[in-house]
């Protein structure tokens, strides 16, 4: 079995499954046992750049050298140093790679031919029309299509002895408002002309659209031509003139390209798909095949509906998603209620830092995750396995080379998608499906990673706010000086516990020490001894004490720890281990001042109805009488 690589980037919120469904028809006509792995995003949509980062971030998933061939659709990817980097690792590879519609250095080639396809088109405004002053309205600079479409405007006037004019020439993007924009600058300017040359349809409806504002008409007061062939060409009023191919060809023989390379056969560097022009109303010329405008005002009714049933379900998963507790009770909402989702198999997989933060469960108080925008970690927790109605847990550690949960697939015609999950440029992880060709003809797939991306993040940041919040709490309760909790805790901690130990039977130990001659090692010393020595038996508490006691600060040179499950013998025992530490800690701090201490302690019982604060003053007054005995025997 053959794998196949494939990098897309999304049109607006649309995946181009005109690629995957060319390969996809070549598979199935020539038995060939091959699986698609289509590693896709939408990293050209937002103008957010840190949000493309983070989708782009996707192509850092595969290792490229397990696959058996690429393919690489790159002509909406506008950031040049992310086309470098994909270009890069793909040669590094050494696997064959096809580039459809750009030709780049070491790769194959599958495309069109676009200057042969735009010269027919402008030749036929020159020779059938009679034009002699021509503009050229294109998209972006740096993509490739474009630029070709304009060197053959330009060829075409230097070979008719047509003067160029830079003054004619207006470039943006291939949306409808760069041609209202270009329409807009050229009248202005005194430069509308005989013929408009547009790069794409889009910008010729934008010609035509705008022109009407100013009362002009097409093609009566000058032409306008189009390219892509999209459906609003032949829809529009007035149709446009344009030329098409057919995508899903384009693919079809990329995979021709990869079969061949297999077969060690005839190894073209470059295939070409056919361009169709199609010469309509808005050059002046009558269309041989017009399409019926009815037909595509159904279409859009229906579009409409199956729009508002999407958009409907994408609510229902929000308002199911934000009641989620978890980010893996919220990951099984998507199966449970986008009841139009049709694939084989649904995985999400998130890096571990995240999922555990997604838990309110959780009381452990952990540093914010690691911040990572380049690649994934090596393990991987999986939130979601639903394969078929069964659904199942099983971490994943990419390390192995593995991307999907489960065993490897033994037999070919599957597709896999691979999409991003990121909070901005974050990395969170990816969602992947399997056999999902219906999520693909419209915007659902866009809408379903967005809404889960958003309540992730949401939650994410409820359980940052949260810790934080109780990071600051305890910062309140703490003492600044030992670390030890402060008086303040004995409402927040110690009453809480006293109360727990008396409901469920419990004993519970109250121990009150008090730093033995503070006051003198001050007016000897220095406050800064007195503070190494409350420090030191601070210190020593913390060590002693079991890990489920509240050691407390409860004044100056006071501490109370109270301590659940402990009779009056382990209370013994507890104290003389104290004692002995606190000698253990004069020697290391080899001081010129003593560092000892007075404890007293009481057991509580089941049989009275003392409070907690009863049992403090009682363990205080056998410490008092423990610090009397000490002087007497000073004196």
């Amino acid at each position: 079995m053959k794998k196949v690589a494939i990098i897309a980037d999304g049109w607006r919120k649309f995946v181009n499954y005109a690629w995957m469904g060319g390969c996809r028809q070549y598979i199935k006509e020539n038995n060939s046992d091959v699986n698609l792995y289509v590693f896709h995003s939408f990293g050209d949509y937002s103008m957010d750049e840190k949000y493309n980062i983070g989708e782009y971030n996707i192509v850092r998933l595969p290792n490229f050298a397990d696959f058996d061939g690429i393919i690489l659709e790159l002509t909406n990817v506008t950031n040049p140093e992310v086309k470098e980097q994909i270009i890069r690792k793909a040669r590094e590879s050494g696997v064959p790679t096809v580039s459809l519609l750009e030709e780049f250095d070491g790769c194959f080639f599958s495309g069109t031919d676009n200057h042969s396809a735009m010269s027919r088109i402008v030749r036929h405004l020159i020779d059938v029309h009679d034009c002699r002053v021509l503009n050229f309205v294109g998209g972006p600079l740096d993509n490739a299509e474009n630029l070709e479409r304009f060197q053959a405007y330009k060829d075409v006037l230097k070979s008719c002895g047509i003067p160029y004019s830079e003054e004619r020439v207006f470039f943006r993007n291939f949306e409808i408002e760069t041609g209202i924009l270009a329409f807009d600058e050229f009248q202005s300017r005194g430069k509308v002309p005989q013929a408009f040359v547009c790069a794409n349809d889009n910008i010729a409806i934008g010609i035509c659209h705008r022109a009407e504002d100013f009362g002009y008409k097409v093609p009566q007061d000058f032409l306008v031509t189009g390219y892509d062939n999209f459906d609003k060409a032949s829809f529009y009023e007035p149709r446009i003139t344009t030329a098409g191919f057919v995508r899903e060809d384009i693919s079809y023989r990329a995979m021709g390209l990869l079969h061949d390379i297999w077969e060690g056969g005839n190894k073209k560097r470059r295939v070409y798909s056919k361009v169709n022009c199609i010469f309509q109303d808005s050059c002046g010329c009558i269309s041989k095949e017009p399409r019926s405008r009815g037909r595509y005002v159904v279409e859009r009714i229906f579009s409409e509906d199956d729009e508002n049933k999407m958009q409907n379900e994408i609510l229902m998963l929000k308002r199911e998603m934000l009641n989620c507790e978890s980010f893996a009770r919220m990951a099984a909402c998507i199966p449970k209620n986008l009841t139009t989702l049709q694939y084989d198999a649904l995985y999400i997989l998130v890096n571990e830092e995240i999922a555990s933060c997604g838990d309110y469960s959780s009381v452990e108080m952990e540093n914010e995750t690691q911040y990572r925008v380049n690649g994934y970690p090596d393990d991987m927790t999986v939130l979601l396995s639903d394969v078929r109605d069964h659904v199942g847990r099983e971490d994943l550690s990419l390390k192995a080379g593995r991307l999907i949960p489960g065993a490897e697939e033994k037999e070919g015609g599957h597709l896999f998608l691979f999409s991003p999950l990121h909070f901005r440029d974050r990395e969170v992880g990816y969602i992947v499906m399997k056999n999902c060709d219906y999520l693909m003809d419209s915007q659902m797939l866009f809408e379903v990673l967005n809404t889960f991306q958003e309540t992730m993040e949401n939650m994410y940041h409820r359980v940052i706010l949260k810790r934080m919040n109780e990071e600051l709490s305890l910062l309140y309760i703490r003492d600044s000086l030992t670390g030890l909790y402060n008086r303040m805790a004995y409402s927040r901690l110690a009453v809480p516990l006293f109360e727990k130990c008396m409901d469920e039977g419990k004993p519970l130990l109250i121990l009150f020490i008090d730093l033995d001659r503070l006051k003198y090692i001050n007016d000897t010393f220095g406050h800064d001894m007195g503070n190494i020595a409350i420090k030191a038996i601070a210190g020593t508490l913390q060590r002693c004490s079991p890990e489920e006691a509240v050691a407390m600060r409860y004044g100056g040179d006071e501490f109370v720890v109270l301590v659940p499950n402990y009779t009056e013998k382990r209370a013994e025992t507890l104290v003389k281990e104290i004692t002995t530490q606190i000698k253990k800690q004069k020697k290391l701090l080899n001081t010129a001042f003593p560092i000892e201490a007075s404890i007293g302690y009481a057991v509580t019982t089941e049989k009275n109805m003392k409070s907690l604060n009863d049992y403090i003053n009682l363990a205080d007054e056998r410490m008092y009488s423990v610090k009397k005995e000490k002087k007497a025997e000073r004196i």
